[in-house]
């Protein structure tokens, strides 16, 4: 582990007075952040970039990011990790977290042919015959395999589930200098293709982690398209997205793992209860610190700020801190590029 990278990132400066805000991104009580702000309208995405640039400048192995950016040019990284785990057999009994691991497991290999039936547009009862495995040796993902190889070739969906199979295999990152290793969201399909690239990356993300023998600081940055969030989405969507989450959650809680979520919705931070919270403006969101309901809480400073065309200044909420003075702070960011607070001992 690159131990020069504990050190707190200097975010952007209290709105009142001198002090600088810093983020304790690696510790482990620290370790989650949801920023929330237009694409636009906020400089959400630019700090983000400016994060990721800052973490990867002095580690590049360390930051990871599930994006909906339009793709970049870069280094190709593949990571082939969901055929390795699979080919495991459950944990032993004394393993402590074994029956996560085996939940875990099951969630993504189900939840991927889930998605397809709905891009099939297949009941999923008639996508395949039952599956089976055998646990002592493998996992659930070779029963799948065996089920989609089972098809009669008159199926005329059995090539696609074949070529998915392989594409499970190998999930393409792209390394990009100085940014770490990014995924990028099929932004133009049906949301159920959104999702199901979604499930990809953060799959092969959790199977990384499975893999590694050396412990190693990381910051992952998840970025999910705004359809995916809405309040009307399809039910089989919101469960396997806000499942998935909470496994990247997990993740961060066991491995030195720290993450943000990126977004322009409020949910699902508050059902994911991650700590802080740093809120720009939004448009067309499930939240406006604008609106009627919640403006007379929200410090006036702020939205005058926002309303005179200045989209720097942001709210940093707490939600575990015992000070009151900490749980809301109004901050500004822009000023400068976040830095490593290189004199924390």
């Amino acid at each position: 582990m690159n131990k020069s990278i504990q050190k707190p990132l200097v975010m952007g400066n209290y709105y009142y007075g001198d002090g600088e805000m810093a983020w304790a991104w690696w510790q482990y009580n620290q370790a989650e952040l949801a920023i929330i702000g237009d694409k636009t309208l906020s400089p959400r995405r630019q700090l983000v970039s400016h994060i990721t640039n800052e973490i990867s400048k002095r580690d590049p192995q360390a930051v990871f990011m599930i994006s909906t950016e339009a793709p970049q040019l870069g280094e190709a990284y593949t990571i082939e990790s969901i055929p390795w785990v699979e080919g495991y057999p459950d944990p032993p009994e004394f393993f402590e977290d074994r029956s996560v691991f085996i939940e875990t497991r099951h969630f993504f290999s189900n939840s991927y042919f889930n998605l397809l039936a709905k891009i099939l547009d297949v009941p999923r009862s008639q996508l395949l015959p039952p599956i089976s495995f055998k646990p002592h040796i493998e996992g659930p993902l070779q029963g799948y395999k065996r089920a989609i190889e089972s098809l009669s070739d008159d199926v005329n969906y059995k090539e696609l589930l074949m070529d998915h199979l392989l594409k499970i295999g190998k999930i393409p990152w792209v390394q990009l200098k100085d940014h770490g290793k990014r995924y990028y969201i099929e932004a133009t399909g049906s949301v159920y293709e959104q999702a199901l690239s979604f499930l990809t990356a953060a799959w092969s993300f959790w199977t990384m982690t499975c893999q590694m023998d050396d412990p190693q600081q990381m910051l992952l940055v998840v970025e999910l398209p705004k359809e995916l969030l809405r309040h009307d989405v399809d039910p089989v969507i919101e469960k396997i997205v806000l499942e998935t989450l909470k496994i990247l959650k997990y993740v961060s809680i066991v491995t030195t793992t720290s993450i943000i979520l990126s977004s322009e919705m409020l949910y699902p931070a508050p059902e994911l209860k991650l700590r802080f919270k740093l809120f720009f403006q939004t448009e067309d969101s499930d939240i406006d610190l604008n609106h009627e309901s919640v403006k007379n809480v929200i410090d006036p400073e702020l939205l005058q700020e926002w309303k005179n065309g200045n989209p720097n200044v942001g709210l940093w909420m707490d939600d575990v801190t015992s000070n009151t003075n900490d749980t809301r702070v109004v901050v500004r960011v822009g000023d400068q590029k976040p830095f490593f607070w290189d004199d924390y001992e």
